[in-house]
């Protein structure tokens, strides 16, 4: 006596699946991915919840403030140098930090209202990943600082800068 085939269809990617009673996933893999989402959500990974996110987060925001104290303590036309710089380790991959400060919309377009992020606590002040975006968008770049740093626009063919308006 033959049964019919049936089939099951895998909760986490939609596949089907030959059934069985006690199978409820087509592979390990979905079945591991569905529990690590079901626990993702009931505890997030985030710095309320994770002292390591936290404490990740802190040296982050500590880092920004540390280079625009540095950024604003040279001299006007040292400054670009400085930047170019910062620019250049964070697109190596040298320094993860630098590249999520370089890169985080939060430090590239902040809340005049959020003052821990500005040096001296004044949105008179930009960002580091602000100056890094102006200068960035002035340069033979003519792009965002995160797409420099990520690597999707080409290297310029001179490092020269011809003219940077405003202030950084």
């Amino acid at each position: 006596m033959s049964t019919p085939n049936r089939h099951s269809i895998c909760p986490a990617c939609g596949n089907q699946f030959p059934y069985r009673s006690n199978k409820r996933f087509c592979s390990s893999s979905c079945r591991k991915a569905d529990s690590r989402d079901r626990l993702r959500k009931a505890v997030p990974v985030n710095a309320q919840n994770s002292p390591a996110t936290r404490r990740e987060q802190h040296e982050i925001y500590e880092l920004a403030g540390l280079l625009a104290e540095k950024l604003y303590s040279l001299p006007p036309f040292d400054r670009f140098g400085y930047i170019e710089e910062m620019i250049q380790i964070a697109r190596s991959g040298d320094h993860p930090k630098l590249r999520k400060i370089m890169t985080n919309p939060a430090f590239i377009y902040p809340n005049p209202s959020d003052k821990h992020l500005f040096w001296r606590g004044t949105s008179e002040y930009c960002t580091i990943a602000q100056a890094a975006d102006r200068y960035c968008r002035y340069s033979p770049w003519q792009a965002s600082v995160s797409d420099v740093v990520r690597g999707e626009v080409a290297e310029p063919p001179t490092g020269e800068i011809d003219d940077l308006p405003g202030k950084l």
